[in-house]
């Protein structure tokens, strides 16, 4: 993180596409909410025109220390920003970023799997949560993530995760669905 020409703080990173472009993001004037309560990063587009691209914040792996590494990325889960500590933001762009790791922190946990059905290109899983029932798709290629302590870790199609914290005490029908899908 560097300091911009005003005090403000500047975050350089680099998005790799045909040609490497630096954007150099101040985040007191770059990130904001919009109208429709999105997170934005404003930013000069490949034409010198203002644009803005709709971001998410996530708290990079492992989440034992939440307020370090933080990472802004854009819809398609690339990183654009890495936060390394949150203790460096000033307070409006610090509780902006902490209500939306708040809002994003949400973790279901599965405890049991109804059914895992077919769908094109997707996986569409029926399962009950600690937070009741839900329905969500995961791309065929996302398999569920085994973790070092034996958690499973699955990703929807939404960038949203579940838990399964112990596959073991599943049920049995629970446990022959998710080996079939685990990687």
């Amino acid at each position: 993180m560097t300091a911009g020409q005003d005090g403000g703080q500047a975050i350089k990173i680099t998005i790799k596409s045909m040609i490497m472009n630096t954007i150099e993001y101040k985040l007191e004037t770059d990130l904001y909410r919009r109208g429709d309560g999105r997170l934005a990063l404003k930013h000069k587009n490949e034409a010198g025109e203002d644009a803005d691209t709709p971001v998410q914040v996530v708290c990079a792996f492992p989440w034992t220390n939440p307020r370090e590494y933080i990472s802004i990325r854009d819809d398609k889960g690339r990183e654009l920003v890495l936060i390394e500590e949150m203790k460096d933001l000033k307070e409006p762009v610090k509780k902006i970023i902490e209500e939306e790791l708040a809002r994003w922190s949400f973790l279901p946990r599965i405890i049991r799997i109804e059914a895992v059905t077919s769908e094109m290109e997707l996986f569409r899983w029926k399962v009950e949560t600690d937070s009741g029932p839900r329905d969500f798709m995961t791309h065929r290629h996302e398999y569920p993530r085994s973790l070092p302590g034996g958690q499973i870790l699955l990703k929807d199609v939404a960038n949203d995760l579940y838990l399964i914290e112990n596959p073991k005490q599943l049920d049995p029908k629970s446990r022959k669905i998710l080996w079939a899908h685990v990687d």
